[in-house]
């Protein structure tokens, strides 16, 4: 019962540092988007502090941790009387109701969820990459109090040396009170789960909603990933969250919502460093839509810097002055690369081979089941249907389309990348683009509307 009360406590906590930044942020948000979002926003806050003391050098202790934690949330929460009105405001008038027909699906849904949170409260981390890595660098950090710890005595493998996003969060939650930590990913999962359930469904019906969320959560190689604690999980949300919200700013104009996908790319940045690629992949985006609107020089520099900025510094801060500064073991990117970077017969021989043994082959469907080929069944179909793709779908396919292309060249120019693993991995990103890219084409908006029409029209009879 204690341990459901603590995880309760943090969670409440991470609601109030995601809330505060939600505010700064000026983001609005319906209420189950903006709460879901505020938990995943405060682990990736808390995912942060033990890092910047560890930079500080000052020593992490439950003291220190748990001081500093509190003391980041009541800091970006120092527009709380604002952050007060726009609750009020959000609130008022909203009914939390669940439809009848979505019963059945909710249950499924949440015993999926509950097997998953449950294995991870229940089992020890067994990924070798973590095991070797992030865990043995949190088990001693609780110890030594100082990520700089023994385990670099050992001989490396390079799983120690990466930015500390699951060190720092399993180092909170085993001083909590958990052994196993990873308690956090479930929070991750349950929170993206809820998030994406309500964005489908303002495109789409909730059944339509159930049925996708449904199809995510049956990729084998996704839902393994919601109990073992790996970086690509946490990655792939926060991808999709950066897409989301660039995609709202591309119909908006806001420029603080462009601003927030920057934070949230340099979040994932910190969890998977070459997720900085993605970043610049997205820039022709957001190049476009400036060219589209006519926002002038300035203004696209700004949207441009905005956008970058947070994850460059993300990166210089996490790979290139914690790894070469603070690790006392040398690590150089450069030294990886690969010496032949202009053999395309090479780099197409890996797109093949990614293509062929990731998605086209029973062994990719051993990996992601069938929901690609679901997704390329409605797209085709769309396009025979001979109907128009909207913007949001089009910039939707392009990030899918930037994803498939980017880690198989990865793997040519990094060779220590493999498909097996890396590009493995890192397609778990493409899924729940897909499901929205699903949900905002118009043969399914347009079924859509038909099953909406019949329910209204079976609820008129029945008046």
């Amino acid at each position: 019962m204690i341990s459901f009360l603590v995880i309760f406590l943090l969670t409440v906590v991470q609601l109030l540092a995601g809330f505060g930044l939600l505010i700064l942020f000026r983001i609005q948000l319906k209420p189950p988007l903006f709460l879901s979002l505020a938990v995943m926003l405060g682990i990736a806050v808390f995912s942060v502090v033990p890092f910047i003391l560890q930079l500080l050098f000052i020593p992490i202790t439950s003291i220190t941790v748990f001081t500093s934690l509190l003391l980041v949330t009541l800091a970006l929460n120092i527009k709380y009387k604002t952050g007060l009105q726009q609750t009020k405001e959000m609130f008022s008038g909203t009914h939390f109701r669940i439809r009848i027909y979505e019963a059945p699906f909710l249950v499924f849904i949440g015993i999926i969820i509950f097997v998953s949170a449950w294995r991870c409260f229940y089992f020890p981390p067994t990924p070798v990459d973590v095991t070797t890595g992030a865990e043995a660098i949190a088990e001693y950090t609780v110890r030594e109090h100082t990520m700089l710890n023994s385990v670099f005595q050992l001989p490396q493998n390079g799983n120690s040396l990466k930015p500390p996003f699951i060190t720092c969060l399993q180092v909170i939650y085993k001083f909590a009170g958990f052994p196993f930590g990873q308690i956090w990913l479930s929070s991750i999962v349950i929170c993206f789960s809820i998030f994406l359930y309500h964005a489908v469904s303002a495109s789409v019906h909730r059944i339509i909603a159930c049925l996708l969320l449904i199809f995510l959560l049956a990729v084998p190689e996704m839902y393994a990933y919601t109990f073992m604690i790996l970086y690509d999980y946490s990655n792939a949300v926060f991808f999709f969250l950066v897409v989301f919200f660039c995609i709202r700013y591309f119909k908006e104009q806001h420029l603080n919502e462009l601003a927030f996908a920057g934070l949230l790319m340099g979040f994932a940045v910190y969890s998977r460093p070459e997720t900085l690629l993605l970043c610049c992949g997205m820039l022709p985006l957001i190049l476009v839509n400036a060219v589209k609107y006519k926002v002038g020089i300035k203004k696209m520099f700004a949207a441009a810097s905005v956008f970058l900025l947070p994850s460059v510094l993300c990166y210089s801060v996490a790979v290139y002055v914690y790894i070469h500064y603070y690790l006392p073991v040398g690590y150089s990117i450069a030294a990886q690369v690969n010496k032949n970077i202009f053999d395309i017969k090479a780099a197409l021989a890996i797109f093949a081979e990614a293509s062929t043994s990731l998605i086209f082959s029973s062994q990719g469907i051993i990996y992601y089941g069938y929901f690609v080929f679901i997704f390329l069944a409605i797209t085709v179909a769309h396009l025979v249907a001979k109907r128009q793709l909207n913007a949001a779908a089009k910039n939707y396919l392009y990030c899918i389309l930037l994803v498939y292309l980017v880690y198989p060249f990865l793997c040519h120019v990094l060779p220590g990348a493999t498909v097996d693993y890396t590009v493995k991995r890192a397609f778990l990103k493409l899924f729940p683009l897909m499901v929205l890219f699903i949900a905002n084409i118009s043969l399914v908006t347009g079924f859509s509307k038909w099953i909406t029409r019949w329910e209204l029209g079976e609820n008129n009879e029945q008046l």
